[in-house]
This record gives structure tokens, sequence and C-alpha cells, in this order.
């Protein structure tokens, strides 16, 4: 068990110093970080750096221009014609006011059978926990 665990060292330690000589051969590939700012400070000042900024903008300003092509009116028939002309009868005439209370009648008697469902459900669901 000793051998084992010298072994397990042995072999942690050589990869310790074959990731620090990898690691010592990258640092002296990159440049300093004084350089890079250097570089970094020229190209974005003076000349380059004003076309730079120049032609940025430029581009960012003509994706704004470019608007979406105006939008067609687009036609849906959701009613069919036959209760369409219905409809447009009964405005003409005024009496449009006793399909559309029962219409609304309609509507409230399937919201409170919603109601009614949900809350059956919740009573069930609430004793299953």
């Amino acid at each position: 068990m000793g051998q084992n665990a010298a072994q397990t060292v042995r072999e942690i330690e050589h990869v310790r110093d074959r990731l620090d000589g990898e690691l010592r051969e990258l640092e002296e590939r990159l440049p300093p970080a004084r350089t890079v700012k250097k570089v970094a400070t020229f190209a974005l000042t003076g000349t380059t750096g004003t076309v730079t900024v120049w032609a940025i903008r430029r581009l960012r300003n003509r994706r704004k221009k470019k608007a979406p092509p105006p939008a067609v009116a687009a036609v849906v028939k959701v009613v069919p014609d036959r209760w369409a002309e219905q409809v447009s009868e009964l405005m003409e005439d005024g009496s449009w006011k006793r399909p559309a209370a029962y219409a609304g009648a309609a509507w409230v008697v399937f919201k409170l059978a919603e109601a009614r469902q949900l809350r059956r459900m919740n009573r069930i669901l609430a004793a299953r926990a």
C-alpha cells in the first residue's frame, strides 16, 4: 500500500512540473499586459480610432434606418357572410339589443360554470394533498 501511495505522489509531482513548465512557456509567448494596453490605446486613438468609431456608427445607423416593410392590412373572415349581414341589419334597425343581451347572458353562464368547475377541482386537489 505504501508503494502505491508513493507512486501516486510521484505522478502528481510529475504532472505539476509538466503543467508549470507549460504555463511558463505560455507566459513567455504572450506579450506583457502593458504592451497590449499600449497597442489598444494607439488603435483606439488618433485617425485609426476615429475611422473605426465612424465605421461602427455608420453600420449601426444603417441597421436602424432599415425599417421593416409596411404592414399589409390582412382581411380575415372570422364570421360567415350570412352572420355578418344579419348583424349589420340589426345594427341599422337598432334591434341589436336583444341578441347582445342573449350573448352577454351566455357569456356569464359560461364564466359561472367555469368558476364552479375550478372550485371543484381545487377542492379535489386540496383533499389529495
